[in-house]
């Protein structure tokens, strides 16, 4: 039998579930799940509990991980609609901005294009700034990064319309990556039905099979960057 052989994997999106949420995960749980996958580095997000927005939630977050991460890591801060000036300032303790432009678990979404280009134009260009952009706040999440001359990373794309905006994007030589994620890789709205009550709750949601081949045709392609898991443990 053929054996493919990898150095350890970094998933460069996990919610790990501390602080506020230690009776689902902590990082002592969540890197020694992280490790026995085969994951020796992990990158978390901000939208814990309370969310990871300014130093001191920033700072607790690092201590916590320090204490029991069993892998390397990275943490990402968070920007708010208030925050674009003081989070930049936390940059060099980060491994990135994230910023949340539609729907999703936790009070981080920023509707307001006008915050979204104070944080492009804030953030150093040295560091990742990341997006959960989806329809089409991601050619605006692209536009805006363009205009601010840096790069943006597209998280968990889901869609085929978005794939070919990302598409274009590069081919004009525009610093943009993005990730796919597994599940909206291997399942689709019509696999909703099978999976326990619950369980195909995602964001972005599951989309349908010309979405999912798009998704198979850019890894194919290189268009997508990594594939990363959105790992987000929750109780049944």
């Amino acid at each position: 039998m053929s054996r493919l052989r990898f150095p350890g994997l970094i998933d460069a999106h996990v919610h790990l579930r501390e602080p506020g949420a230690t009776h689902k995960e902590d990082w002592d749980s969540g890197t020694a799940a992280a490790l026995a996958g085969g994951f020796t580095c992990v990158l978390a997000m901000p939208n814990t509990q309370p969310p990871l927005t300014d130093n001191a939630s920033l700072q607790a977050a690092l201590a916590a991980a320090a204490a029991k991460a069993r892998c390397d890591y990275g943490i990402y801060a968070g920007g708010t609609t208030l925050n674009a000036a003081a989070v930049a300032a936390l940059a060099p303790h980060t491994t990135g901005l994230k910023l949340y432009l539609n729907e999703t678990y936790g009070q981080l979404r920023i509707d307001d294009l006008a915050v979204l280009q104070a944080h492009m134009q804030a953030w150093p260009a040295t560091r990742p700034l990341l997006c959960h952009a989806e329809g089409l706040n991601v050619p605006a999440a692209i536009l805006l990064a363009m205009l601010a001359q840096r790069s943006v990373h597209i998280c968990h794309v889901s869609r085929a319309a978005e794939i070919a905006v990302i598409r274009a994007a590069k081919a004009r030589g525009l610093a943009v990556t993005c990730e796919v994620t597994p599940h909206h890789l291997l399942l689709t709205q019509a696999d909703a039905a099978a999976l326990p009550s619950g369980r195909s709750e995602v964001r972005p949601a599951l989309n349908n099979t010309a979405d999912q081949a798009a998704l198979w045709q850019a890894v194919q392609d290189g268009v997508v960057d990594c594939i990363a898991t959105d790992h987000a443990p929750h109780l049944p």
